[in-house]
Formats: structure tokens, C-alpha cells, sequence
């Protein structure tokens, strides 16, 4: 593949393995062999911006928490080029899937451990909006241009329009509450365990920013229903909830929806 020089001087001999079960909508391809491996991640089109907000913010994460390390950039007219370093692991989801009854719950309670080492961030260092005002003229664009994939909605919004939707968050917005550093897209698959299980660090951080913490509480919730409710459970307890504030739930489960 054709890549910028700045790309292609750190990528070196290293071999290029399409990646294809991410859903941020940018191409991502890992270089192996060569030493450690490598993330490139090219976001063209819409996800362009979306590429360059995760390169500022993997920067920011630097020294803070356990992300990848960016080696180098591009952004030119055509597309936002974006290569790091990889985290050592898989994705939590398939972690658990190699031994669902031993590893759901330990999981869970990490991902709450390290969700608590996120949310404790200091808000004031962190330059970045990830708030529902903030997102509510980015959902309303993506409906309006009629890039939601209505098909993909869960059970709770199976047949509702993306407008219908949009709509529970508009009035359900005024719930929000709390700040402080969230992932803004806190799934399994975002989530890098190690081989001794613990979690290696996040991926997909271009949503990051100051915001609600049920908005990662949710998503991260949400993903473990996939293995039972005691992982479930576990997670919430975890981090000292024993149920959710219901509209608040409703409102960051409908915006999720819309991305």
C-alpha cells in the first residue's frame, strides 16, 4: 500500500495485515514482524476529524493511563493517517470467550478498576468535550444525513426511526450529570487484556473527553450482558452501584445508538 513518508519510514519492512472487526468506519491495518507491531489507522471522508481527535487525544493520554503511544501522523486534504503502537493482548471479549465461567466476573471487576482509574482522571487537564450538549449537533448531523444504521439498534429501539431515537435524547438530555474523564466508547473490544488477564490498556479513544460517567458505566454494562448477569452485577458493584438511575440509562443507552 501507498503511504506518506512519515508513515512509511517508521512502518519500515514490517508486513500489513488488514483489520476488519472495528466499527470506528477508518481502515485500520496492523504491521507486523520487524520488532513490536504496529496500528495504522486512515480515516477518510466523515472519519477523517475522527482520526485527528484520536491522535490528540492518545497524545493527552500519554503518562496518564494505559493507551497506545503515537508514532506518527499525517493529516493532509485526502485523509488523517494515524500510526501507534499496539497494546500486547486481545480484546476483552474474546479474552472471556476462551474460558466464559472463569473469566466473566475477575473481567468485569477489572474493567470497573480501570473504568475508576479513568473517571479519576482531573478534569481540568483534560481538554476535551465529551459531554451529551457537546455530542447532541453531532448525532443530529449523522440522522439528518441519514448515517445511523437503524438495523443495528438494540432490542429496547428495534423498529424505531433514528429520529425517533434522536428524539428520546433530546428530551432525556437535561439527565445528564456528572464530569469526569470518560472513554466515550468503553466495549470489550475497546479493552486490551493481557495474557495474565489483567487489562493492558483502552483503544478507540476518539471520543474521550469530560462528560457524564454513565455514559462509559452503560456501554461497559451493556457488553458484559453477553457472558450473564453476575458479570454484570459484578461491574456495577464494582464501582459502588447497585442499579442504574433509569433516565439517565435510557438516555446514554438511545445516544449510543446514533453512532
Amino acid at each position: 500500500m501507498d503511504l506518506p513518508d512519515a508513515i512509511a519510514v517508521q512502518v519500515g519492512d514490517r508486513r500489513p495485515v488488514p483489520v476488519a472487526d472495528g466499527q470506528s468506519g477508518a481502515e485500520v491495518v496492523r504491521f507486523a514482524g520487524n520488532g513490536k507491531a504496529l496500528f495504522l489507522k486512515i480515516g477518510r471522508g466523515v472519519t477523517r476529524p475522527l482520526v485527528a481527535d484520536e491522535a490528540a487525544r492518545l497524545r493527552w493520554l500519554t503518562g496518564r493511563i494505559a493507551a497506545p503511544v503515537v508514532v506518527a501522523t499525517v493529516d493532509d486534504r485526502e485523509a488523517a493517517w494515524l500510526l501507534t503502537t499496539a497494546l500486547v493482548g486481545m480484546p476483552a471479549g474474546d479474552y472471556i470467550k476462551g474460558d466464559r465461567a472463569a473469566r466473566a466476573v475477575p473481567i468485569a471487576r477489572r474493567m470497573a478498576g480501570f473504568l475508576r482509574q479513568l473517571h479519576a482522571l482531573p478534569t481540568a487537564d483534560c481538554p476535551f468535550d465529551s459531554s451529551v450538549a457537546a455530542w447532541l449537533p453531532v448525532v443530529r448531523r449523522l440522522v439528518a444525513d441519514g448515517l445511523v444504521d437503524v438495523e443495528d439498534f438494540d432490542d429496547e429501539h428495534r423498529g424505531w426511526s433514528a429520529a425517533r431515537v434522536l428524539g428520546r435524547v433530546e428530551a432525556l438530555a437535561g439527565h445528564a450529570c456528572g464530569a469526569v474523564v470518560v472513554h466515550g466508547d468503553f466495549s470489550l473490544g475497546n479493552l486490551i487484556v493481557a495474557a495474565d488477564g489483567t487489562i493492558a490498556g483502552c483503544i478507540d479513544v476518539g471520543r474521550l473527553g469530560v462528560g457524564d460517567p454513565y455514559r462509559d458505566i452503560f456501554i461497559g454494562w451493556r457488553d458484559l450482558g453477553g457472558f450473564g448477569a453476575a458479570a454484570q452485577h459484578a461491574f456495577l458493584t464494582e464501582l459502588g452501584m447497585e442499579t442504574f438511575d433509569e433516565p439517565r440509562r435510557a438516555l446514554h443507552h438511545a445516544l449510543d445508538e446514533l453512532f
